[in-house]
């Protein structure tokens, strides 16, 4: 090849090369905005929509991983526990230590009862040194040991986990849940506490320490508690359950 040829074939690269920057830019772009879209519609329990989001982001690129864990959490929401399966192992094929993927197996698994299955799961996305949220594992894999009756390995887990990250506050409820179920309110009322401090804005613990307190007979604070609910997350599945133990405790006081 002639030096006139190699400038021509390195001319005709670099044009190649550079045609293809905006495309592969607005790809990346178009990918970016439909993942963010369908974590919000996840977050707010929309489906239908974030599939809708999900399947867009795959024309922007089927070699995404993070593109079919969403994809297997959006159908796991819609209860297509088989399809959800099969986009988590798909992420998992294009990313065989994807502890996120891992995880959310572990939690389709619990969805379905299946808890052995779930704990081993759990513990493969744990097995990545590299996992960054690996108290969101913890705390699942604790709550699994506890549906199979092992309190104490529970109990040891979801300590570990709130000691990982103690700003996560979905540990402290669960641990608040197991002593509520054993009737320790005090220790139960305790880890409540520290769930609401942990997140101010999280709702789930409110509810939970909202029943604790009605159960303590309580009912000027169950009452805030439950309003609090509403007024932080008016159309979330915890306002609704507020919203009904509120009805339950306007008819007890009546009656008095």
């Amino acid at each position: 090849m002639n030096r006139l040829s190699k400038y021509f074939f390195l001319f005709l690269f670099f044009i190649l090369l550079s045609s293809c920057a905006p495309t592969y830019k607005y790809n990346q772009n178009k990918l970016l905005f439909h993942k963010q879209t369908a974590k919000i519609y996840l977050q707010n329990h929309r489906y239908s929509e974030a599939l809708r989001e999900l399947n867009w982001a795959i024309e922007a690129d089927k070699c995404d991983p993070e593109i079919y864990n969403l994809l297997g959490l959006a159908y796991m929401g819609k209860k297509e526990y088989q399809k959800a399966e099969e986009c988590f192992w798909q992420a998992i094929k294009l990313k065989p230590d994807y502890s996120e993927a891992y995880n959310n197996l572990g939690c389709l698994k619990m969805e379905q009862g299946k808890f052995l299955e779930a704990i081993a799961y759990f513990k493969k996305a744990l097995s990545n040194p590299l996992y960054e949220h690996s108290y969101i594992a913890k705390t699942n894999l604790g709550w699994a040991y506890y549906q199979i009756n092992d309190k104490k390995k529970a109990i040891e887990t979801l300590i570990s986990a709130t000691k990982e990250n103690y700003r996560y506050y979905k540990a402290f409820v669960k641990l608040a849940i197991i002593y509520m179920d054993e009737g320790n309110l005090d220790l139960a009322e305790f880890y409540l506490k520290k769930a609401v401090k942990a997140n101010r804005s999280a709702v789930e613990p409110r509810y939970y320490l909202g029943n604790l307190y009605f159960e303590k007979k309580n009912f000027k604070l169950a009452k805030k508690l439950w309003e609090s609910v509403i007024v932080l997350a008016p159309d979330s599945p915890w306002a609704n359950l507020a919203s009904q133990k509120l009805f339950l405790l306007e008819k007890l006081t009546k009656k008095k």
